[in-house]
């Protein structure tokens, strides 16, 4: 008896003092850790959430942008952090999904975070130049299959959504493409308007900018909708390729073992961020969406993803090693 007393004055204790650290977070600056460069769509939601969180808490939310090895870099750096809240990481599909299906060699665990909430999503669309005489994906289907090998497509890397999502099309639509891989957006986006390739697959804010600067066309969304943006570009969806959904997205997820009422007092601030009219107005304005949700919510979106996106990279036998 004296011992579960004991055991019952310890749990009792230590609900306590989880009360207590919820009641009181933040009481000190919090990390917010970027595992790309800065000035890319995931550093600036983060810097946008981050000035409102700080405003909300009145603590300081700092950005800390430590890039490289597609994201493994900060993520490693985040899930070695303690797990109070203090640290958190920008989740991303590459880094919290891809890595693990990708990489045999992954410096952190699967269940190495916990989600906290899913903040943006951003769609993908595919875009044809002048190299190729297409207007639309049934001509381009029809071309492509008239020159097996000969149509080729830009990425910003292998394994990422603008390649991947490519193997779904491909695969869908029964085509032999020639995929030129680049290391980063950039260099791929350069590649496409100069002509150097045919196609590439594009996320919307780059793609608004290339269809109004370089005079590319917008063919189809990667989608399960139209995006404000291109609201006449039909989503592949509609042109009867429902499997090719290719999007990314971003959202806070913290070390597992952070508390419930850590998670949820950073879930209540981000999500009170996301619903800022200022957030809301300039990610919309980036051609991203805000989302928003319970860290359920986000756990079953990275479930699912996985699920998805596991058999597309093994049956396409892509690795990264």
């Amino acid at each position: 008896m004296r011992m579960l007393k004991s055991l019952s004055l310890i749990l009792a204790l230590v609900c306590l003092a989880t009360s207590a650290m919820a009641q009181t977070f933040p009481n000190r600056s919090v990390r917010l850790v970027v595992a790309f460069p800065p000035g890319g769509p995931t550093d600036i939601v983060a810097r946008l959430v981050a000035d409102q969180l700080t405003k909300t808490w009145g603590q300081a939310v700092v950005v800390d942008n430590r890039s490289g090895a597609s994201g493994m870099i900060g993520a490693e750096f985040a899930a070695k952090s303690p797990a109070d809240g203090y640290t958190i990481l920008m989740g991303t599909l590459v880094t919290n999904v891809m890595a693990h299906l990708l990489f045999s060699k992954v410096p952190f665990a699967q269940d190495a975070f916990a989600p906290v909430t899913l903040l943006t999503t951003t769609s993908n669309i595919l875009l044809v130049n002048s190299s190729i005489p297409v207007t639309t994906l049934a001509e381009l289907i029809a071309h492509a299959k008239a020159n097996p090998g000969k149509v080729s497509f830009s990425s910003a890397g292998v394994g990422l959504s603008s390649h991947l999502g490519m193997v779904l099309f491909t695969s869908a639509a029964g085509l032999d493409l020639l995929h030129v891989p680049f290391r980063g957006s950039a260099p791929a986006t350069q590649a496409f308007q100069a002509g150097q390739v045919n196609l590439t697959l594009e996320l919307v804010p780059s793609a608004v900018t290339a269809v109004k600067t370089a005079g590319v066309k917008p063919l189809a969304v990667a989608a399960a909708a139209r995006v404000r943006q291109f609201p006449n570009v039909p989503t592949f969806v509609e042109l009867g390729y429902k499997n090719v959904q290719a999007y990314t997205w971003n959202g806070l997820m913290v070390p597992a073992g952070t508390p419930r009422e850590v998670i949820g007092a950073i879930q209540r601030g981000a999500n009170a961020a996301m619903n800022s009219p200022t957030v809301r107005e300039r990610i919309n304005g980036l051609g991203i969406d805000p989302i928003g949700g319970t860290p359920e919510e986000f756990a079953d979106l990275i479930k699912s993803e996985r699920e998805r996106w596991g058999p597309v990279i093994k049956r396409a036998n892509v690795r990264i090693d």
